[in-house]
Formats: C-alpha cells, sequence, structure tokens
C-alpha cells in the first residue's frame, strides 16, 4: 500500500478533496486524538493503530480517486476478481478428486491458503483465501449484487454468472457466508416488495426465511459448529472439560466475548483505545476462561476479538459503538421502484457493503484486513452520489 502511496504521489498531480467533508473529519479525528490521550490505556498502541488506519485509508481514497469515484467501474472491476477466485475454487474441486495436490494447494506460489489441503478433502473449498469465511467477506458484496440481479435488479452480472458465484459460496460451507445470503435474499424481498401490507406474503416470507435457515442449518459442518456453539453460551460455569473438547473457531467466540464483557464493566463509555484491546485479552482471559489446552497454549484473536462488534465495544465503548451503527444506518441506501439502472447499480453495491459491514460486526474484527475501510468508504461515497443524481 505504501509502494502505491508512494507511486500515485509521484504520477497525479492533484487529488480531488471536499474542503468542506475533510475539515469536519479533520475536527472528528482531532476530538478523537484528545478522548483517547485522556482515557486510554496505551498512547502507544493507539498511534500505532491509527498510522495503520492512515496508511489504508489514504490507499482507500487514491484508489477510488484514480477510478474517478466511478464505483460502478471499481465494482466491475472487483465482479472479475471475485469470478476469477471462484474459478480458482472450480479447479479446486477437480484437483481434490483428481489428488493433484499442486491445484489444491497455492502456498508454493507464496499464497497463505491456511487449512486448504485440510478443508478441501471435506468439500470447503476457499480459493486462495487463508479461510472459507474471508472468502465468504470477499465474495459477500458481489453475492448481494447475484441475488439482486435474480430478483431483476441492476445490470452488473448476468444471470448465469451470478447463479454461478452462489453455487461458489455454497462450496466454501461457510456459516457467516450461508447467513449473509440469506440476508441478502431478506433485504431484497422487503425492500423490492411491500409484504407488510400484504399478510400472506408477509407470512410465506416467514415461512420461507424458517425453512431455508433449516436446509443450511442441517448441512452437517454448519449444524456442528451452531449446536456447539449454542451448548457453550448457554451453560452457566463452562469447565475445563467443556474448553477442552470445544472447536477452535467457537472457543475464539466464546473467549473473546467474555473478554469483552469484563472489558465493558471496567470501561463502558469511551472503551480503553483503538488498537488496545490486547491489552484487555491478556489482562482478563486468565480471569473468564478455565485453565485448558486452548488457554494455555494459544492466544486466539489476541488482537482482533474475534468480532468487530466486540473489538468496538472495547476499544471505544459503547458511545463509539453506537456512534458507528449510527453512521450505518444513516448511510444504507433506500430501494426505490423508480429508480434508473445506475442508481439501482449503486443501491446494490451499497447493500451489499451492508451487508458484509453485518458479517463483520458478528466476526472478523481487524480495521485494515479484506478491503474493510476501502468498502466503509464506497458504502458512504455510494449514499452521496444518490442523493446528488436525486437532486438532478
Amino acid at each position: 500500500m505504501i509502494i502505491y502511496i508512494v507511486y500515485y504521489a509521484c504520477t497525479h498531480k492533484s487529488i480531488e478533496l471536499n474542503k468542506k467533508k475533510s475539515l469536519v473529519l479533520l475536527v472528528g479525528v482531532v476530538l478523537f486524538l484528545a478522548i483517547t490521550i485522556l482515557t486510554a490505556e496505551s498512547f502507544f498502541l493507539v498511534i500505532k493503530q491509527l498510522i495503520l488506519i492512515s496508511i489504508t485509508f489514504t490507499f482507500s481514497y487514491l484508489l477510488l480517486n484514480s477510478y474517478r469515484f466511478d464505483y460502478i467501474k471499481l465494482f466491475k472491476d472487483y465482479i472479475i476478481l471475485i469470478t476469477l477466485a471462484g474459478i480458482i475454487v472450480v479447479i479446486q474441486f477437480f484437483g481434490t478428486i483428481s489428488n493433484l495436490t499442486f491445484l489444491v494447494d497455492y502456498s508454493y506460489l507464496g499464497l497463505d491458503t491456511g487449512g486448504i489441503r485440510l478443508n478441501a478433502p471435506r468439500g470447503r473449498f476457499h480459493s486462495w483465501f487463508y479461510e472459507p469465511s474471508f472468502m465468504a467477506y470477499a465474495f459477500m458484496p458481489v453475492i448481494f449484487i447475484a441475488v439482486a440481479r435474480l430478483f431483476g435488479v441492476g445490470n452488473l452480472l448476468s444471470i448465469r454468472r451470478s447463479i454461478f458465484l452462489i453455487v461458489i459460496l455454497f462450496m466454501a460451507k461457510s456459516t457467516l457466508g450461508l447467513l449473509g445470503l440469506l440476508l441478502s435474499v431478506f433485504i431484497l424481498i422487503l425492500s423490492k416488495y411491500p409484504i407488510y401490507k400484504k399478510p400472506i406474503f408477509l407470512l410465506c416470507l416467514i415461512i420461507g426465511l424458517i425453512g431455508s435457515s433449516y436446509l443450511i442449518y442441517k448441512i452437517p459442518a454448519v449444524k456442528f459448529r451452531i449446536d456447539e456453539t449454542y451448548t457453550l453460551f448457554k451453560a452457566r460455569k463452562v469447565t475445563s472439560e467443556e474448553i477442552a473438547k470445544t472447536n477452535l473457531s467457537t472457543y475464539a467466540l466464546y473467549s473473546n466475548f467474555k473478554i469483552t464483557q469484563a472489558s465493558l464493566r471496567e470501561a463502558p463509555l469511551f472503551g480503553t483505545g483503538v488498537g488496545t484491546y490486547e491489552l484487555n485479552y491478556d489482562k482478563h482471559l486468565n480471569n473468564v476462561i478455565p485453565t485448558s489446552n486452548w488457554r494455555n497454549n494459544f492466544k486466539i484473536n489476541r488482537q482482533d476479538a474475534n468480532s468487530l462488534l466486540f473489538r468496538i465495544l472495547v476499544e471505544t465503548g459503547l458511545i463509539g459503538t453506537v456512534l458507528l451503527i449510527l453512521f450505518i444506518l444513516k448511510n444504507k441506501i433506500p430501494y426505490r421502484q423508480v429508480n434508473s439502472t445506475i442508481q439501482q447499480n449503486l443501491w446494490m453495491i451499497n447493500n451489499g457493503i451492508l451487508v458484509l459491514l453485518t458479517l463483520r460486526f458478528l466476526r472478523q474484527g481487524h480495521y485494515t484486513m479484506l478491503g474493510f475501510i476501502l468498502m466503509i468508504l464506497v458504502y458512504y461515497m455510494t449514499n452521496q452520489k444518490t442523493k446528488r443524481i436525486a437532486q438532478i
């Protein structure tokens, strides 16, 4: 990213900036720093995180500037990238049944594909991504666009490619990915059809969602995760034995949930400062999780809390979390039947990112991974562009 920033600075004479909004952003940053100085547990960690966020933000803004803030063109290129990832999944599938490892694991190319050698024989494919959930995050805005196309909205994808990408998502067998698919269908139905005015349609929707949820739940990998998570969270006092036999991902979710609870009791309003989650992890882990192999030998999601919601709560408190949620709600583009194709495409991009943000709240708390800041910028700017188009 730094190389791109330097290259851009050397090859472009100007950068498009909105002076009024830039001033508001600057004032917000100054206020944030002032609060941080007064409340943060580690000023060094805060500055470190802010530097990383600033670099990623600058890279993302310059990338958008290079596209002349044409978000539709940006997403057309993004769709090509996601389609390529989907083709790689097909190659991995045939590589698995043919026992050709070089078609499945691309670590020899310098790509960190995580546990693909373990996952592929179990029918879980995740292209060049580290794990299935990472692929689901990358796919999700495009999956929303694919589902929308099946509902006759927009023209960024063909029907054939839409079906292809949805099938690829199923091949990842990611619980979060399938949840995102359900959420996409739910948003589209509520947006396009005024079913709340027709009780019979609303009843059919509820029955359909329940039926779809049940079918997804019956997928063995999904059922295992849900059952295990439910068992752990409903227990009044979790024992060392229960922790020891828990799946690693479930343990990560549960342990970081307990750490978030403990941290909020100490700093509920402003949190402990951006980038300081790891301090809370080290401070509370042994107090909230009984001794076990997982606790004693692994520090899972020590920096990102396993969930954006957990991390935001701990680092910025209830005030920061509420402000972020208000920002997301305010910048969601509502669906209108009379919209032009351009407006429909902007709506799809905006709401696809909304689904992604929802999934990030549930899991994956890194601020600078998987294009999170870029997506936040596009989410906000598509809303602003839609407002400008509506005024013409």
